[in-house]
């Protein structure tokens, strides 16, 4: 959501120092803020919008394995590509397990630039 000056509301949610709702200035941190929105929220998480959400939190109770690294990598690409394929061009997308830590590198572009951003998940354990 953009505010009258440009700005975009916040995520998470917050209010600023000065009591009004706390906004981010740049479009990168609004859509860093929105992937990662996406990708943490796990579908039928919210009420009015089930379908939405990339899951990746569930990552916590799967065991880490070949299987869960090709299930995050279809999770993530069909959730970017639903919800904000329009905002983002997703360049690479890489899930590498090793031991008991699956780490998750996301390489996006925001439409209509040439900017790259990179975001990484990591989870340990087993």
């Amino acid at each position: 959501m953009t505010s009258t000056n440009g700005n975009h509301l916040s995520f998470p949610f917050r209010i600023a120092t000065d009591g009004r709702t706390a906004e981010v200035s740049t479009l990168e941190e609004h859509v860093r803020d929105e992937l990662v929105q996406l990708l943490l929220t796990n579908p039928g998480e919210r009420l009015f919008l089930p379908e939405f959400g990339g899951g990746v939190r569930r990552l916590i109770f799967e065991n880490i394995d070949e299987t869960t690294g090709a299930m995050t990598k279809a999770l993530i690409t069909q959730a970017i590509s639903r919800w904000i394929g329009h905002r983002v061009t997703l360049e690479d997308l890489k899930v590498d397990i090793e031991n008991e830590t699956i780490e998750v590198d996301l390489k996006y572009r925001i439409a209509g630039t040439e900017d790259t951003r990179i975001i990484r998940f990591q989870r340990n354990g087993g």
